[in-house]
């Protein structure tokens, strides 16, 4: 197997979603195998707590490469690793010569997105495309994609739920801090870093810049919250909530390491599947990764009021869906149609990856 086919099943690989577009990905090559580490530098942040989130971000690498591979007469076959001794070194990718063919969801490897705009209320879902996914998901034993419509209160109810996490989020300095640093405000930081969050990508109007930058200190956002600055936030996650025409929820039967990296598998194909239906999503992860992050660590960097409100809001969302703290959180999303978004993340050269 020729290194410029591996790399260009890699590049594909990292078209891959990570949290705040930080890419925490290395490859080593050894000939037909690919080893998969996670860059400890890029994982410091409060949602990487116990690894699960990076670890969802590899299984959507390895279900990219897989796409990607039938391109070439290939399929991957990976050695999950992750282990209390070695976390880091995550899967090795063993490929084997198969039937050339192209893969169903080879159009969606470019055309798959985080798309946050507002999505049109008024344009219908068919109650077949919900089962479609849910039968896609099925396939996968361990896993089970879970819906509210956007049609009663029990849809109303988790609007309020997700607002009330995002409206959270600006409330904790570690979160702020870590959210301002992977903010890139300009098109020339945009291009140098190539990765973080292009502020065009949150979908905020002209108005975007001049607000992030008003809060970029916390001493000056920590005043504004006290006047309710947090909780135009929380309107705003209403009305992007409002606008849609369901939320989804993967979960995993269990929430072991090895469910996550499996589960971004999943999440991938699902995404994938979305994509191709001509459909936008956006994941709503504010509240799965709270919910993580107090399950692993007690709730450490919260204070004790933001950490009882936190409990209600896991409370509420469990009983919403029906699930306890044995499942996996893989990913919750809202779905709908709506215009393109107005701009894509970037991805660093290829080279940078490469160990």
């Amino acid at each position: 197997m020729k290194e410029q086919v591996i790399i260009d099943i890699l590049s594909k690989g990292i078209l891959a979603p990570s949290a705040d577009n930080l890419q925490p990905w290395l490859f080593k090559i050894h000939n037909n195998r690919v080893d998969l580490f996670l860059d400890q530098h890029r994982i410091q942040n409060f949602c990487d707590e116990g690894l699960l989130v990076p670890y969802l971000s590899v299984g959507a690498i390895l279900e990219n490469m897989r796409v990607q591979a039938a391109e070439f007469g290939y399929q991957p076959s990976p050695a999950y690793l992750p282990t209390p001794a070695d976390p880091l070194h995550v899967v090795s990718i063993q490929f084997n010569e198969t039937i050339q063919r192209r893969h169903p969801h080879a159009e969606a490897l470019e055309k798959r997105v985080t798309n946050r705009k507002f999505y049109d209320p008024s344009r219908n879902i068919s109650p077949a495309l919900y089962a479609q996914l849910e039968r896609l998901v099925d396939q996968e034993h361990e896993f089970k994609l879970l819906w509210i419509l956007n049609q009663g209160a029990s849809y109303k109810k988790l609007t309020c739920l997700i607002a009330e996490a995002d409206e959270l989020r600006f409330e904790i300095e570690r979160l702020h801090r870590e959210f301002i640093t992977t903010l890139r405000f300009d098109s020339r930081s945009t291009e140098q870093t190539r990765d973080g969050i292009d502020l065009r990508t949150l979908e905020t109007g002209p108005g975007g810049v001049p607000l992030f930058k008003t809060i970029r200190s916390w001493l000056r956002l920590k005043s504004l919250n006290a006047i309710g600055m947090s909780k135009l936030f929380n309107l705003y996650a209403q009305l992007q909530m409002r606008s849609a025409q369901a939320t989804g929820l993967l979960i995993a039967k269990s929430n072991k390491p090895l469910d996550y990296l499996r589960g971004g598998e999943v999440m991938e194909r699902l995404w994938h599947e979305i994509t191709l239906k001509g459909l936008a999503l956006q994941p709503m992860e504010g509240l799965p990764i709270f919910i993580i992050n107090l399950n692993l660590t007690g709730g450490k960097n919260l204070a004790p009021k933001q950490k009882k409100k936190l409990e209600e809001l896991k409370s509420e969302f469990y009983s919403l869906f029906g699930i306890n703290d044995r499942n996996g959180l893989i990913l919750l999303f809202r779905m709908g149609y709506a215009p393109p978004p107005s701009a894509h993340s970037l991805r660093r050269p290829i080279e940078s990856f490469l160990i």
